[in-house]
C-alpha cells in the first residue's frame, strides 16, 4: 500500500492549485489510507521492541490516533458536527464493515470460527456501556440543554478513568494482547526488524502529514458534497468516518485471512471500545480548550445508529462462534444505515444540532465553507 503515498503530494498540489473540490477531496481521501497504514505499522514496530506489557499498552493507546488527528483538525476548524459524524462513521465502520467483512472472509476460508466466551462477555458489556454513553447526554439535553457541556465533560473524565483501568487489566492481567492489533508472529514470519528510532520518526512524520491532509479533507468536504448531490451528514459519516476506520478494517481483514479470529475482535470491537473510552473524551476536552461546542450529545440519528450497531454486534458474537452469514448480516446492517443517512436532509440535522448546542451550533453545512477558505 506504500505506493499510495504518491497521493499525498498530489493532494497538496491540487489544493495549492485550487482545483475542483471533488478532485481535491478524492485525492486527500486516497492519501489518508497509506498514512493510516504507515502509522499502524510504525506503532506495531515500536510495541514489538518494548515487550508485551509496555508494547501492548502503547499499541492500544495509539491504535485510534488517526481518528483523533482527523477529529482534532476538524474541531480546530470549528466543525464540531463533522467531528461527531466522523466518530459515528468510524464506530459503524469498525463494528459493521470491519467485523462483517472479516467474518465473511474467515468463515468462507476456515468455516465457523470460535471465540473465547469469557472475553466476549467483557467486550459485550463494555460495548453496551459505550453505546449508553451517547444515550445519556442525548436524553438529558432535552430537559437541560444548557447543562449538556458540563455533563459531557464529567462523563468524559469518567470514561478516561474506565479506559485506564481497562487497559491496565487487559495488558497486565492477560498474556495475550487482546486489544492490541499486533499479535504474535505467524509461523515463518520474522519479528519486525525496523529500528525503534526509525519507527518513531515515521510515526511522527505520518501523524503530522495526516493532520495536514485532514485539514484539506475537511475543507473540501462541503463543496464536494454539494457538487455530488450528497448531504453533508452522509459525507461526514460514510466518507470521512470510513476513512478514519480504514486502518482497522484492513488489519482485521488481514487477520481474518490468516485465521486469527481473536485478533479480529481485538481490532474491531476492541478498537471501538477504545474510541469511545479514549478518543471521544479527549475530543470533548480538546473542544473545551479550543472554545468549540464539542460534547457527547450526538443527534438522535447518530445515537440510534450507534446503539443499533452495538446491539446487533453483541447479539451475533455473544454465543462464542460466528460464520460468514453473520458477517453478511453486519454488512447489510451498515448498508441499511448508510441508505438512511443518504436520505436524511441536512436541514433536519442542522436543526437538531442547533437545539443541542444553542446559538453556537456548528453544522457541516454552515461551518464547512469557512474551513474550505482556511489556509
Amino acid at each position: 500500500m506504500r505506493w499510495m503515498l504518491v497521493f499525498v503530494p498530489a493532494a497538496f498540489l491540487l489544493q495549492w492549485m485550487e482545483a475542483n473540490p471533488v478532485l481535491v477531496f478524492c485525492m486527500a481521501l486516497a492519501a489518508v489510507v497509506p498514512l493510516v497504514e504507515l502509522m499502524g505499522s510504525s506503532t506495531e514496530g515500536i510495541a514489538a521492541k518494548l515487550g508485551p506489557t509496555i508494547g501492548g499498552l502503547l499499541n492500544s493507546s495509539l491504535n485510534n490516533l488517526p481518528e483523533f488527528i482527523i477529529g482534532a483538525v476538524a474541531l480546530a476548524n470549528g466543525l464540531s458536527a463533522v467531528v461527531k459524524a466522523s466518530l459515528t462513521g468510524s464506530i459503524l465502520v469498525n463494528l459493521l464493515v470491519g467485523l462483517g467483512a472479516s467474518l465473511v472472509i474467515g468463515g468462507l476460508k476456515y468455516g465457523p470460527q470460535k471465540f473465547d466466551r469469557r472475553n466476549l462477555r467483557v467486550s459485550g458489556s463494555m460495548l453496551l456501556l459505550c453505546a449508553f454513553c451517547f444515550v445519556v447526554p442525548a436524553v438529558f439535553q432535552i430537559g437541560t440543554p444548557e447543562g449538556t457541556r458540563d455533563l459531557s465533560t464529567e462523563i468524559a473524565v469518567v470514561l478516561l478513568a474506565v479506559y485506564v483501568v481497562n487497559v491496565l487489566v487487559t495488558v497486565f492481567g492477560s498474556k495475550q494482547q487482546s486489544i492490541s492489533t499486533a499479535g504474535p508472529p505467524e509461523e515463518g514470519e520474522e519479528p519486525p526488524a525496523t529500528p525503534m528510532w526509525r519507527s518513531l520518526i515515521l510515526l511522527a512524520i505520518a501523524a503530522v502529514v495526516l493532520g495536514l491532509v485532514s485539514d484539506i479533507l475537511s475543507g473540501a468536504l462541503e463543496p464536494t458534497a454539494k457538487l455530488l448531490g450528497l448531504s453533508n451528514t452522509f459525507s461526514g459519516i460514510v466518507l470521512l468516518g470510513g476513512v478514519g476506520g480504514i486502518g482497522e478494517v484492513l488489519t482485521a481483514i488481514r487477520f481474518a485471512r490468516a485465521g486469527r479470529s481473536e485478533l479480529v475482535l481485538g481490532v474491531t470491537v476492541g478498537s471501538t471500545i477504545q474510541m469511545v473510552l479514549l478518543i471521544a473524551p479527549l475530543l470533548v476536552l480538546a473542544g473545551l480548550a479550543l472554545g468549540q461546542p464539542m460534547n457527547l450529545a450526538f443527534t438522535s440519528f447518530e445515537v440510534v445508529a450507534i446503539v443499533l450497531a452495538a446491539l446487533v454486534t453483541r447479539e451475533l458474537i455473544e454465543d462464542g462462534s460466528s460464520n460468514w452469514l453473520e458477517g453478511l448480516l453486519l454488512l447489510t446492517m451498515y448498508l441499511i444505515l448508510a441508505f438512511g443517512f443518504y436520505h436524511l436532509p441536512d436541514a433536519v440535522v442542522e436543526s437538531e444540532q442547533t437545539t443541542i448546542n444553542g446559538t453556537t451550533a456548528v453544522s457541516p453545512a454552515a461551518a464547512a465553507p469557512a474551513a474550505a477558505t482556511a489556509p
